[in-house]
């Protein structure tokens, strides 16, 4: 396991170079941010990286990674001069707890690869198009990187995620082979550290306003439920899986779940389901049909599955940065209670016309600005769907700070929608480059019609948390009612936004879209108690509601919310049906709920365990359908690790391409021969496949961009089929044709390097010796055995 250590040194050293301005940028938090250092890290030297490379003042070297990083390192040691005392003082008061959450990443990170090294191939799913752009950015020297799939195209794609694992690749100096499951590893280990720093935070700040200066060790234990929420836990189509493994459940019951494929599994010998591809059901359990009856594929991953599976896509690349963003939320929301006249949203009594944004590394507002900018614009270009949730969130945020100084009518939703404006636009700008070279699937929003999801579908998706939420809706719903309710009437935007959902929740009801109207009433509740909490007078202490409950109920609306949106409209795209919106909306919704039902259940054990006997009994019997909630997820997480993991028998490694040396070995060789040999620009001729076939694994392998890739994949990328659709006629010219002129006439067009002439070509293009020795004419055989011939200039 030598490569953890050196990866996990390495991570180590980027968080340190960004510690002191994670301890400045999340001040506020009780942990100063500390465990995010990780991602900050990355983020900011990944930026700069990219953006001087896109600009061509670097190069795409390792010698431009050390120096961004040098950059990064610099603004540290300023912010250290100006303030290391104070990060010191703190860092030494807090080596309890911080070494609790660096020992979380670090056994994160190493059990893990325990794990994947059971489980390394990249092959199946979309594990060779993220290789290949790993690959392809690798051999780009500027930015934006070539498309190893379309040549003379550069990609188009949110491909931020894997200039970070190019940057991480050099500087390790491990082939790409290694660095590509190094990487899922990582991001596992980043979002369990980062789930678990939000929710140590949300705790001890509750603590901290309970009894000022005492910290607990229970804020330990609700990262930890953070953790295991967001990163570990499943849904619970497991426990069917295991019921049905078993023998157990009747027809009705299947039928009536109707999860695709699961009636027909048969009994297993093990104490899991023997199918190989179980665990894949998790992730299609909303089962979506036509008019007529039939299926329509609908896709509701959740993080665990996420990790399990191995691809490294831009919705789990972003996973740990959304972590960061929300965090940055939380301690926006803070920075009103650490002294108002250090608030991030101006002093009491200070127009909010006037100076917002307090005044940090000592350049004034347009520091903390340029990083938010940079933090938000960068989600962006990680997975453009994660950006508008996690700047929505922060807009609440910043909202609820101004409401809390008071402002009220409708001013303060003007004032937070210009705010988003603002920096949504300014994080566009930081990323111009890659907009302006970007192309898109998306054509406009559709309406899904009379398509609903099933209640008893969602609740398999979603049943642990919408448990927590009612529970944590009802407790403090039922307190405020019980304290409150004589002392402040319903803000007037409360009840129109609660007028609003009402009748959305009734038209519901009366249409029988049961799951929307759980969803209208939920996101009701959560909006009507955040506004109510929040309508404070001037001058007027906020209310009993600590920060972290406010925050909570901000993630419970628009988590509830994304998961609602889906049964009305969708994102057009090439597929025609709201699969991919399901499956990017449902994503971080999973995300936003699991930080707030793992809120839920600290808030519950505080308020329940000061109640005496009665609330004790409540406690206990409420934990007891927890556990079995918990439980259940879990059990999806356990039986899917051992059955991905073979047993976890055989020799574990961490190379990704092993599958290929043994079972595809007559184009291993000559893969690695590319590799050593190709020149930096080259293109290469290969027979292009179907999307998730074995196709185009040698570009894929190498990153030499080829004529033309996974087809339908550039289709999603780019939005139309124009360029391949003229490329595939003259490929199979190139193969099938016999006369030299012909073939001498593509090669220059294409400017073509190399032609590859393995068993996938011949098979497809059912190649002749006299199709084959046409290339003798016009190149050379610069390699040649096992069925193998590359043919060079």
């Amino acid at each position: 396991m030598k490569y953890v250590l050196v990866w996990w040194l390495i991570l180590e050293a980027i968080g340190l170079l960004a510690l002191p301005i994670t301890f400045k940028l999340l001040r506020f938090l009780p942990s100063r941010g500390i465990g995010l250092s990780r991602q900050v890290g990355l983020l900011l030297s990944g930026y700069l990286f990219w953006l001087l490379v896109s600009l061509g003042l670097l190069q795409n070297t390792a010698s431009s990674i050390f120096m961004v990083l040098l950059v990064v390192g610099g603004l540290s040691l300023w912010i250290w001069r100006r303030e290391g005392a104070q990060i010191k003082t703190f860092l030494q008061g807090h080596r309890k707890d911080l070494l609790v959450g660096e020992l979380l990443f670090f056994v994160a990170l190493g059990g893990f690869a325990i794990f994947r090294a059971y489980d390394p191939n990249i092959a199946a799913t979309e594990k060779p198009m993220e290789f290949a752009f790993i690959n392809g950015i690798l051999r780009s020297r500027t930015f934006p990187p070539k498309d190893p799939w379309l040549s003379g195209y550069a990609i188009s794609y949110y491909y931020f995620g894997y200039v970070l694992a190019a940057m991480l690749t050099r500087l390790s100096g491990f082939p790409s082979d290694i660095t590509f499951n190094l990487l899922g590893i990582t991001l596992f280990a980043l979002t369990v550290s980062g789930a678990y720093s939000l929710l140590y935070d949300l705790a001890q700040s509750f603590l901290q306003r309970q009894a000022p200066g005492k910290l607990s060790w229970r804020g330990a234990i609700a990262g930890t439920l953070g953790a295991l929420l967001v990163a570990l836990l499943g849904n619970l189509e497991g426990v069917f899986e295991l019921i049905r493994a078993h023998g157990g459940g009747s027809p009705a019951l299947w039928h009536w779940l109707d999860i695709k494929n699961l009636h027909q599994t048969p009994p297993s010998p093990t104490w899991y389901p023997s199918d190989p591809w179980w665990w894949w059901r998790a992730s299609r359990v909303i089962h979506d049909k036509d008019v007529l009856g039939r299926s329509i594929e609908v896709i509701d991953e959740f993080p665990f599955f996420s990790f399990l599976l191995g691809d490294n896509h831009p919705h789990v690349l972003a996973l740990p940065f959304c972590l960061l963003a929300l965090s940055l939320s939380f301690n926006l929301l803070l920075s009103w209670r650490h002294g108002r006249r250090s608030s991030l949203v101006g002093e009491e009594g200070e127009s909010t016309k006037g100076k917002r944004l307090f005044t940090v590394f000592g350049i004034g507002n347009l520091g903390e600005w340029l990083l938010w900018a940079i933090l938000f614009g960068g989600l962006g270009f990680l997975n453009m769907w994660d950006f508008p949730v996690q700047l929505g969130v922060f807009v609440l945020a910043y909202a609820s700070c101004l409401r809390r100084r008071g402002e009220h009518g409708w001013g303060w939703l003007f004032d937070a929608l210009t705010f988003g404006l603002l920096l949504g636009l300014s994080s566009v700008v930081l990323y111009l480059p890659f907009y302006l070279s970007f192309r898109s699937q998306a054509a406009g929003i559709g309406l899904v019609g009379s398509i609903k999801t099933r209640l008893h579908q969602y609740l398999i998706m979603f049943g642990t948390f919408i448990f927590l939420v009612i529970s944590f809706l009802l407790e403090i719903g039922g307190r405020y009612w019980r304290v409150e309710k004589q002392r402040r009437a319903l803000p007037i935007e409360a009840q129109v936004l609660g007028a609003a959902l009402v009748a959305c929740f009734v038209v519901s009801l009366l249409r029988g879209w049961w799951t929307a109207a759980l969803g209208f009433a939920l996101a009701g509740a959560a909006a009507t108690l955040w506004l109510w909490n929040e309508g404070t007078r001037r001058g007027e202490e906020a209310p009993f509601w600590e920060e972290s409950t406010t925050f909570s109920l901000l993630l419970i609306l628009v988590g509830i919310l994304l998961t609602v949106v889906v049964e009305f409209i969708f994102l057009k795209d090439t597929f025609g049906t709201r699969m991919n919106t399901v499956f990017k909306f449902y994503y971080q919704a999973w995300l936003l709920l699991g930080i707030a039902s793992a809120y839920g259940i600290f808030y519950l054990v505080q308020r329940f365990g000061h109640r005496g006997f009665w609330g004790k009994l409540s406690l206990g019997l409420w934990s007891a359908v927890l556990l079995l909630l918990l439980g259940s997820g879990l059990s999806y997480t356990v039986a899917a690790l051992v059955s991905k993991a073979g047993g976890f028998q055989g020799e574990p490694t961490l190379d990704g391409t092993r599958y290929v040396a043994q079972y595809r070995r007559p184009d291993y060789l000559p893969i690695q021969w590319l590799r050593a040999h190709a020149k930096p620009d080259a293109i290469l001729l290969e027979a292009p496949g179907g999307s998730y076939t074995e196709y185009n694994w040698v570009s894929a392998h190498t990153g030499i961009p080829t004529l033309l890739g996974w087809g339908g994949h550039e289709l999603q990328w780019r939005g139309n089929y124009d360029v391949p659709s003229k490329r595939e006629p003259d490929i199979a010219r190139l193969y099938q044709g016999v006369n030299p002129q012909e073939a001498a006439t593509l090669l220059n067009k294409y400017r073509i390097d190399y032609v590859y002439v393995g068993q996938l070509e011949r098979n497809k293009y059912h190649l002749t010796p006299p199709m084959i020795r046409k290339f003798d004419r016009l190149l050379r055989r610069v390699y040649e055995a096992e069925g193998v011939i590359i043919f060079g200039r």
